[in-house]
């Protein structure tokens, strides 16, 4: 025969259970200051962040006293749990409840729980909803509008699809999330290039969850690119930079040392067509800054080497040379410190639908 306490102990139980949580009974929990034993300790992951509850059950025939809840906040506090149930038929003296007032200790019979319980774990989840709808918003606004007055990581239709991720975060946030903290039901959620109609807060609670998964998976595509992306500029800088190096020294062999002959000729200018060639290559995958940097790479080139060399211009070589040096010094520090100048290829928008 189940001993009456048990049996009470293992409604509360049953109650969690039935709400998604993942319950233990008397189970042992590590604190800061030790160990403690719990009549029932319910966990529920939330908008990615797990919520713990430490439930104390006493099927008394008297009162519950403030003892007894100055106790639960100890282990509450001790443990780092969001918050501490404490349950009973009897009922709580004045001093138990003026305790709990203002605190994360929460008094009630079974009945008043299931209630209480289910509009916490709602509570809770709407928060979440809003704090992680804002970190979201602040990652694809810096997306689409980076700290550099660049057009970003992505253009054309994956730029299109980056505004409209934000269109619908926003509206999680802003428009939708208050209307279902304050109870106004049904909100329609704008979802993927569909409606979805939420009648209560559950409904709403699961549909905003798979949107903002679904934003946060397109997000680390839209990163995995941009990554993608900086690798792929790193490599064509280095090669970009190294003709550049080949073309100043094979202009500097035909100006300072007179190797007018069409061999050398046309091995500089062979050099001067791989640059073009070459810059071209990024100019495609920069935007910007970066962008910008490159083009004050090839303005000087054009503004020095490529007027030198076919006048002959030997005076004006070495200060030519040192200005192309520094704006490639320059275009590779940009390209280091703010891979937010990168474009991705058009193609990318595809992988975040």
């Amino acid at each position: 025969m189940t001993v009456p306490w048990r049996a009470y102990q293992e409604d509360v139980a049953a109650l969690f259970r039935a709400l998604g949580c993942s319950v233990n009974v008397e189970q042992e929990v590590e604190g800061a200051r030790g160990l403690h034993i719990v009549d029932v300790l319910a966990r529920k992951v939330v908008g990615g962040v797990t919520v713990t509850w430490l439930v104390e059950c006493k099927l008394w025939n008297s009162a519950i006293p403030k003892e007894k809840v100055a106790a639960l906040y100890h282990i509450v506090s001790d443990v780092g749990a969001d918050r501490g149930f404490l349950v009973s038929e009897s009922g709580f003296q004045a001093g138990a409840i003026r305790s709990s007032q203002h605190s994360n200790i929460t008094l009630a019979s079974l009945d008043e729980l299931r209630e209480i319980a289910k509009e916490e774990l709602e509570k809770s989840a709407l928060a979440r909803l809003a704090g992680e709808s804002h970190r979201l918003q602040g990652i694809l606004h810096g997306i689409f509008f980076p700290d550099d007055g660049s057009r970003g990581p992505l253009r054309g239709a994956a730029r299109e699809d980056i505004l409209d991720l934000l269109a619908n975060i926003v509206e999680i946030k802003v428009v939708s999330v208050p209307k279902a903290q304050a109870g106004e039901f049904p909100i329609k959620l704008h979802i993927n290039e569909s409606s979805v109609v939420c009648h209560d807060a559950s409904e709403f609670i699961l549909a905003a969850t798979e949107e903002l998964e679904r934003v946060s998976a397109c997000i680390h595509s839209v990163q995995r690119e941009v990554r993608r992306v900086r690798e792929l500029v790193g490599a064509k800088a280095e090669v970009f930079s190294q003709e550049i190096a080949r073309l100043l020294n094979a202009a500097e062999t035909v100006l300072i040392f007179e190797h007018f002959d069409d061999i050398q000729v046309n091995k500089a200018l062979q050099h001067m067509k791989l640059v073009g060639i070459y810059a071209g290559e990024l100019r495609d995958l920069l935007s910007g800054r970066a962008s910008r940097a490159l083009h004050k790479v090839m303005r000087t080139l054009i503004d020095g080497p490529y007027l030198f060399l076919p006048l002959r211009e030997i005076n004006k070589w070495a200060t030519a040379r040192e200005s192309v040096e520094l704006a490639v010094a320059a275009l590779i520090q940009e390209l280091n410190s703010a891979p937010s100048s990168y474009c991705a290829a058009p193609e990318a928008g595809r992988e975040i639908r």
